[in-house]
């Protein structure tokens, strides 16, 4: 895979991520709710945490990218 397709994904990966964070912050802002429902359990933890998982793949790639094209 070419170095620049390697880039594009990973910041696609982070945009994705970013724009789930952003989502969810918006529709706590909307609801005024802020606060984490109770009850849900690891479920919660996990749509909470896959933007930030995202984010993460996304930058990697973007780095191994980089790392990768620059050679």
């Amino acid at each position: 895979m070419k170095s620049y397709v390697k880039l594009a994904s990973g910041l696609m990966f982070s945009g994705m991520g970013a724009i789930a964070l952003e989502r969810m912050a918006a529709n706590g802002l909307a609801r005024n709710a802020m606060h984490l429902p109770e009850g849900m359990g690891w479920l919660l933890s996990g749509f909470i945490l896959i933007p930030f998982a995202l984010i993460a793949a996304g930058v990697l790639v973007y780095i191994a990218g980089a790392i990768l094209g620059l050679k």
